[in-house]
């Protein structure tokens, strides 16, 4: 197989190539943060000899930046010109296609959400298969404006030894480790699936029990906020045949920490 990923060098992009490559698969990184050529707002896509696509490519963040007032015409700017390039593209190929979309897909009060919604809609409309992603974690990010909480938890834990959170915590969340992430993708491909499908753990969890349980791992204190947190209850659409989530968020966490700890020892060491 022959793959094209979109926002191959994003959040989850990097390492969903790693996992096609794995299964020895070909790919074809596409992304303007390896090659300031490679821009999907005006760039022509690469569609020949191409068996899949994988629309990966956002402008995207964690929450910090997702509901960031100033954020918001940027957002709404770079991914409506992200889908008045590709799309049209796509369409006169008739090539398989994968729209990495979002839970926040159902509520049109963000304009992240509105945008994947628009996404889902020219993806059916090309035949597509899209799958909506549920707080995606595994990869240790850098802490910054767009990285997501458990990161942002775990590196706090690691420096400070305190967890303080912007909200006191209540609030709900569904997370799914990135590698059950890349094998739902894949298999919704591989199963020339259509319509919208929700890739998620299907198991709700309190953000404090979250910080909590990093911080019982790591010896970090938790301090929670005082703003009260939003649960985003989005209706369900139904889970990719034969998937299943293989990694529990408690070992997905542990994971983070042990690789985090591993990375310190050896700078420590050199």
């Amino acid at each position: 197989m022959n793959n094209l990923v979109l926002g191959s060098e994003g959040f989850v992009g990097k390492y969903f190539c790693q996992y096609l490559e794995g299964l020895g698969e070909t790919v074809f990184r596409f992304d303007i943060e390896g090659n300031v050529n490679q821009d999907c707002r005006t760039a022509e896509i690469p569609l020949q000899n191409i068996d899949r696509v994988y629309f990966l490519a956002w402008d995207v963040g964690g929450a910090k930046y997702l509901y960031k007032h100033d954020s918001q015409f940027r957002q709404l700017e770079w991914n409506l010109q992200i889908l008045l390039n590709v799309m049209p593209q796509l369409r006169s190929t008739n090539t398989p296609l994968l729209f990495a979309s979002s839970q926040l897909a159902q509520e049109y009060d963000t304009v992240y959400g509105s945008t994947k919604k628009v996404g889902e809609v020219w993806t059916k409309l090309l035949g597509g298969v899209c799958v909506r992603f549920w707080n995606v974690y595994g990869p240790l990010e850098k802490l910054s404006e767009r990285s997501h909480v458990i990161s942002d938890f775990v590196n706090q834990a690691h420096s400070t030894k305190q967890i303080k959170l912007l909200s006191t915590g209540e609030e709900l969340r569904q997370f799914i480790h990135v590698d059950d992430v890349s094998r739902a993708m894949h298999m919704a491909m591989t199963q020339n699936l259509k319509g919208v499908y929700d890739i998620t753990s299907f198991e709700w969890i309190s953000v404090l029990d979250v910080a909590k349980f990093i911080g019982k791992v790591m010896g970090a204190e938790v301090f929670p906020g005082t703003e009260t947190g939003r649960t985003p209850i989005t209706p369900m659409v139904g889970k990719v045949p034969n998937w299943r989530p293989q990694i529990d968020l408690d070992e997905g966490i542990l994971q983070m920490t042990r690789a985090l700890l591993n990375d310190h020892s050896n700078e420590s060491g050199s």
